[in-house]
């Protein structure tokens, strides 16, 4: 492969609309009068680049402690094959950490005083996932996160860089959009609880079991669009909700019939649902 190609794997862009649905959505239930497109563009700027790091710091502290194996039946990590360096990977953690950090602080300086905390928090969850030495993705509190970054930190973060007033309905989808997004970490688990067993990584997937985490996985797509059903009654958003539950129901019979290595394309898969269910929440909340 070109470098160009090694790099491009290694971030794993097909992750990227989990990042990005989120943070729409928050910019979509902005109250009039507050809403900036520089604010605007800087969160979405942040919330990719917060992603990406996620990804290198996976590929770079597995790679280390040595979860990563020559048996991994996900997508080629770079450091285990080989492919790219520790200290490569270091460099542009760096860089997409910094440009994080960069947008993070002048949101901050505009926006609400709390984006401290949920600034500080953030980095802290990309470097401690599968960093340092008790990563809290091997202690079964992955999924949990996921869901608090991706949910509530993103959609009501995205409201105070605004500085925009938070009301329920903000709340709300702020706790239903990251469900979709901890699903596609259930995916990645499910594929790696042997190997993930073997190497001491006690995650949701080896703690519930085959069965157990193919029914979590349906209740964090099934489960938010269900509850969903409400913002749907009417005859524009009744088409919307179901075509939603149409995918919502496709993923779910997929993963029942799917194992190891083909569960590969689900991630991509859920991923790209948990960017519909956020344009769905979008379209409800902000109408």
């Amino acid at each position: 492969m070109s470098k160009f190609q090694i790099w491009w794997q290694t971030l794993r862009p097909r992750t990227l609309p989990a990042a990005v649905g989120p943070v729409l959505l928050g910019q979509a239930l902005v109250t009039p009068g507050y809403f900036s497109w520089v604010t605007a563009m800087l969160c979405v700027i942040c919330a990719l680049n917060l992603q990406l790091a996620v990804n290198l710091a996976n590929d770079l502290f597995d790679g280390l402690s040595g979860v990563d194996q020559a048996d991994r039946l996900g997508p080629t990590r770079a450091l285990q094959s080989g492919l790219l360096s520790a200290s490569q990977l270091r460099n542009a953690l760096a860089i997409t950490l910094g440009i994080a950090v960069g947008t993070g602080l002048w949101l901050i300086v505009f926006g609400h005083w709390l984006l401290w905390i949920l600034g500080i928090l953030s980095v802290l969850a990309v470097l401690g996932y599968s960093g340092g030495r008790r990563p809290y993705a091997n202690l079964a509190l992955g999924e949990l996160a996921v869901w608090f970054f991706f949910g509530p930190v993103a959609v009501l973060g995205s409201l105070l860089a605004h500085q925009s007033p938070v009301n329920h309905q903000a709340v709300m989808a702020s706790l239903l959009v990251g469900l979709p997004v901890a699903a596609i970490l259930v995916v990645n688990n499910l594929r790696d609880r042997y190997t993930d067993q073997r190497a001491g990584k006690h995650t949701l997937a080896v703690l519930l079991g085959d069965h157990g985490t193919r029914f979590l996985f349906a209740a964090l797509v099934l489960g938010p669009w269900l509850v969903s059903l409400p913002l749907g009654l009417s005859t524009p958003g009744w088409f919307a909700w179901a075509a939603v539950g149409l995918a919502a129901l496709y993923l779910t019979r997929e993963l029942r019939h799917r194992d190891g290595t083909e569960l590969n394309p689900m991630l991509g898969l859920t991923a790209l649902f948990s960017l519909l269910f956020a344009f769905w929440l979008a379209f409800r909340f902000s109408s």
